[in-house]
């Protein structure tokens, strides 16, 4: 019978079949290939092809038919004329059953595929490493030629060609990229400008403008992932979204960052800039860029820590039903097998986080003295009640579901990371701290000894994190301690974390009283976090190494776009501030005045009194303890025999009648006369304790004290009660009064905290209710002056159970708003000491590095430019914000309040500790032949008389104006 549906076979089919069956009616016999045959067979012929495709290339199409598969192909006949119509239909019988028996042969050949997908990864990564060296050269001749304006053609005489389909952003078309001779394919299409999404067999390719495209706007925009980026590209060409094309995207991509990321290596080794800690200690020009003409400061530095849990990973796990005998590393895990390494020299290594784990090593003596005002801190203070993140409960919980928790960052105050180190496993611990300071601190001293410097360095190196207290225990009690002391570690506590501290803890840690911080706030970490956190979504549930990569790719593209384009703003703002602040310095005078504060050290001695008051508000004493227990005791006693005698009176006058009733009375009688008997036992163990030989009695001497005593403690405890319910409010209360915050927004959020907050308010009836039976009566507080604190640690003057505090100086509320106000203007004037030393920093490395730059870009030029390109890109990379940073810079000098004469001279570049061979400017020196510099800016000679704010502010934009046409010229 004829088949229903006319089959379309060629000749080649039948004969090809008849063949194989012998006789044309027997069943082909196939082969069946072992496990692992086809995928070595695979292998094998795409190695010969990569060696042998530069001599003899193969045009290849998407339908190309893959010779490692084994399976019949049907091919149509080329006239389209059917078999029945040939051959006849007797023939056309004999035909279909062939036909029908080869494809019975077929369903019965199976193909065992030895490989597996977790070990794709690994196995694409084998294939590309050897192709990368060419790949980077290929990279750096696109760029020479796409900078000359002469890209490779698509046809070359005598040179072969392969056909691609390249994908870019506003279209995809078929291209022929010729064969340049490299010695791998790759190489080629990277020269003619094309990434391929596989290291062997080369069917697509992505434009390297894409590429740089996505880049960029990833790191601008880290919620962009791949697949909304293909959508776009997608709907932009109008086609429907094709899922395979991430996949293919995200191999070119990746490999576009691996040539990238040599090329930067390429352009440090030629710099001189290879080293493992090269980066880490020349990140920020401002920080690191010593000077000659720099002068010695308190702090000689400023950096943040602190850790994010924002930036987690979930980790890859086999699903609960899954009973495939996958191959796990640990205990039901499944992640991919991944050799390939990120993150550069920004991440510690895991293995470098752990040495410092509190396990690996044994507790040491601390070096601070004994009874140090710190030490008392250390032991009586509740910093690590009230901060989650130093609580060992949480620090030393591990999520399951994650495997990096989060990041660990070191930043300079200028923005510019430093080092960041993942946390694996579990929440801050104090692990990561210790790793990142101990990198930064041992890189620094091995730095300062390969230039020749000696001892410990000038000025103390502030670590600012929000946990400080409790982490420089731990730092003091480790075997870092040595090189923390001899590298001058100095901890504090950032202002807006510090402000829930309690008040010890801020006298000895907060910045705003630390000598030398200026108007920093330490806070840097959380400014940083506020943007990288837009990245979550996007490493979530991606691999170890694609985290890493997004994480490093965005911190180099932030550093150096971003952060480094706003140093002369952050520089300006802060010199600013510096002058408003200093501006106020005549009225605070005139109100230190009115307050009676005729010597600035009286402020001071304030601060001392009022630490020397709080480490005497230890625990009680334990006789007191006792005495208050005792009276305790006496009044349970007094209530106890009120209610026997209640007890008796009424078994006495009852009248027999019902048994219940005469029970329940026997059993009134007989609790109360057991606790009692209870209560005048503990009284019995008490006197004795106490040596008390004749009972206390109320309206008795010691019945009062005691009595005192207990108010005393009540009143402290609805005190910590209202503290603990502020501490979850904290930043919003200290929101209402940070500078710049509006009346009418302060209103506003202490109307919104008044509403929602009826336990701080009944907290605050309780405490006003224990208050006024104090003796003397303790000072009310209303929900109005809560909110008006400046911080929560005002509560901590309260806490009087001996004396009362309300009269001294250091306790009016007047006279603490003057002492912020008078440590607000001391750091003003070293904020200024600060900035100065900075804008000199900036202005020397502008001048000095646009120096390198070129001439190592001119002496690579003759005998390699595409290096030479490199050089200047990275040049241009920094040197883009040059302009901006001299305008910033000089608008500095015309701040209300600008002093000229002494200040002017920070403002010319000076001469780098590292350098030898950096003289002065030859500008500066053509400046100073025509009058415009003298050689010592700060003396105010008779010379200079002369000499006008106009025109020392015509000569320094002169000055800068040519030093700009020169550098970028």
């Amino acid at each position: 019978m004829k088949p229903s549906k006319r089959l379309k076979v060629s000749r080649a089919v039948v004969m090809s079949t008849s063949s194989l069956s012998g006789n044309g009616r027997s069943r082909a016999q196939l082969k069946v290939y072992r496990p692992g045959d086809l995928r070595r067979i695979k292998e094998q012929r795409a190695t010969e092809e990569v060696r042998v495709l530069n001599v003899q290339p193969v045009d290849e199409d998407e339908n190309e038919f893959d010779s490692s598969m084994n399976i019949p192909t049907v091919m149509s006949h080329a006239g389209g004329e059917t078999v029945e119509e040939e051959l006849g239909n007797d023939d056309w019988e004999e035909c279909a059953d062939i036909y029908q028996e080869l494809l019975d042969g077929c369903r019965q050949i199976y193909r065992v595929d030895g490989r597996k997908r977790r070990d794709r990864t690994e196995r694409a990564y084998h294939h590309w490493t050897p192709q990368f060296d060419g790949m980077v050269d290929a990279y750096m001749s696109w760029c020479l030629n796409e900078e000359q304006g002469s890209p490779v053609p698509e046809e070359i005489d005598g040179v072969t060609s392969i056909s691609v389909t390249v994908v870019d952003a506003f279209g995809t078309s078929k291209r022929r990229i010729p064969l340049t001779g490299d010695q791998y394919q790759s190489a080629s299409m990277v020269r003619a400008g094309f990434f391929p999404s596989s290291p062997l067999r080369h069917h697509h390719a992505f434009s390297t403008r894409t590429l740089h495209l996505f880049h960029d706007l990833f790191c601008r925009c880290p919620r962009l992932s791949i697949q909304p980026f293909i959508k776009a590209i997608c709907d932009v060409q109008g086609f429907p979204f094709r899922p395979y094309l991430m996949q293919q995207f995200s191999a070119a991509y990746d490999a576009y960052l691996e040539v990238k990321a040599r090329v930067r290596k390429l352009v440090a080794q030629a710099l001189g800039r290879d080293s493992p800690d090269w980066r880490i200690m020349h990140t920020c020009p401002c920080c690191q860029n010593g000077l000659k003409e720099d002068v010695t400061l308190d702090i000689r530095m400023m950096v943040a820590m602190d850790g994010n849990d924002s930036l987690k990973r979930v980790e890859r796990r086999k699903e609960a039903a899954d009973d495939s005998p996958a191959e796990v590393a640990g205990s039901g895990v499944v992640e991919r097998v991944d050799p390939r390494k990120a993150g550069g020299d920004y991440f510690l290594s895991r293995a470098a986080v752990d040495e410092w784990a509190e396990e690996n090593w044994k507790n040491v003596a601390p070096w601070v003295p004994e009874g140090d005002f710190r030490e008392w801190v250390w032991k009586t203070g509740r910093c690590e009640e009230k901060w989650h993140n130093a609580s060992d409960k949480n620090t030393g919980k591990s999520w399951a579901k994650f495997d990096e928790n989060g990041i660990f960052l070191l930043i300079c105050r200028h923005g510019l990371v430093l080092s960041l180190a993942d946390m694996v496993k579990s929440g801050e611990r104090a692990k990561y701290s210790l790793a990142t300071m101990h990198h930064f601190l041992d890189t620094e001293k091995r730095l300062r000894m390969s230039n020749g410097e000696e001892g410990p360095p000038n000025g103390k190196l502030c670590f600012a994190y929000d946990v400080g207290c409790t982490n420089s225990k731990t730092v003091y009690r480790s075997p870092l301690a040595p090189l923390a002391k001899y590298m001058g570690y100095l901890p504090v506590v950032g202002t807006m974390h510090g402000y829930a501290h309690e008040r010890a803890c801020q006298l000895n840690f907060l910045l705003l009283y630390q000598t030398g911080a200026g108007l920093e706030d330490g806070e840097t970490c959380e400014q940083y976090f506020s943007k990288s956190n837009a990245l979550a979504s996007a490493i979530r549930h991606a691999s170890v190494f694609h985290r890493r990569q997004m994480i490093t790719e965005y911190a180099y593209h932030t550093d150096n776009f971003e952060t480094y384009g706003n140093l002369s703003k952050f520089l300006r703002n802060h010199y600013k501030q510096a002058l408003e602040i200093l501006g106020t310095a005549e009225s605070l005078k005139m109100r230190m005045r009115n307050a009676g504060i005729d010597d600035a050290r009286i402020v001071f001695k304030w601060l001392e009194e009022e630490a020397v008051y709080l480490q005497n508000l230890s625990k009680e004493p334990l006789a007191e303890t006792l005495q208050m227990e005792y009276y305790g005791k006496l009044v349970a006693l007094k209530e106890c025999q009120a209610v026997l005698k209640e007890a008796r009176h009424a078994w006495l006058s009852y009248r027999p009648g019902e048994r219940d009733q005469t029970a329940a009375l026997e059993r009134t009688q007989r609790h109360a006369q057991e606790n009692e008997r209870k209560i005048l036992a503990d009284v019995h163990a008490l006197e004795s304790k106490l040596d008390v030989r004749v009972r206390w009695t109320e309206g008795s001497k010691e019945w009062d004290e005691a009595g005192a005593l207990v108010m005393g403690a009540k009143y402290r405890r609805a005190l910590d009660k209202l503290e603990g319910l502020l501490v979850s409010r904290i930043f919003e209360l200290s929101r209402l009064n940070i500078s710049g915050t509006g009346y009418k927004m302060r209103k506003h959020l202490a109307s919104a905290l008044k509403k929602r907050s009826k336990s701080i308010q009944n907290a605050i009836a309780e405490y006003n209710a224990v208050a006024t039976k104090m003796k003397p009566p303790r000072r009310q507080v209303d929900w109005e002056e809560v909110v008006e604190y400046a911080f929560l640690s005002e509560f901590d003057i309260l806490r009087d159970t001996r004396e009362d505090i309300r009269k001294r100086p250091w306790a009016v509320p007047a006279n603490r708003v003057i002492m912020t106000q008078f440590f607000k203007v001391i750091g003003a004037e070293d904020e200024l000491a600060c900035v100065h030393q900075e804008i000199q920093r900036l202005i020397t490395n502008m001048q000095q590095e646009s120096k390198e730059l070129i001439l190592k870009e001119e002496y690579l030029m003759p005998t390699n430019p595409t290096l030479a390109l490199q050089i200047r890109r990275f040049r241009q990379e920094r040197g883009r914000f040059h302009k901006i940073h001299r305008k910033r810079l000089l608008s500095i000098t015309k701040l209300p309040g600008f002093d000229w004469s002494t200040n002017i001279k920070y403002f010319f570049p000076g001469t780098s500790v590292e350098r030898t061979s950096n003289d002065r400017d030859p500008l500066t020196e053509e400046l100073k032949a025509d009058g415009g510099v003298e050689e010592d800016h700060g003396d105010d000679d008779d010379d200079d008389d002369d000499d006008d704010e106009e025109d020392l502010i015509l000569r320094v934009d002169a000055f800068l104006s040519v030093a700009e046409d020169v550098l970028e010229g």
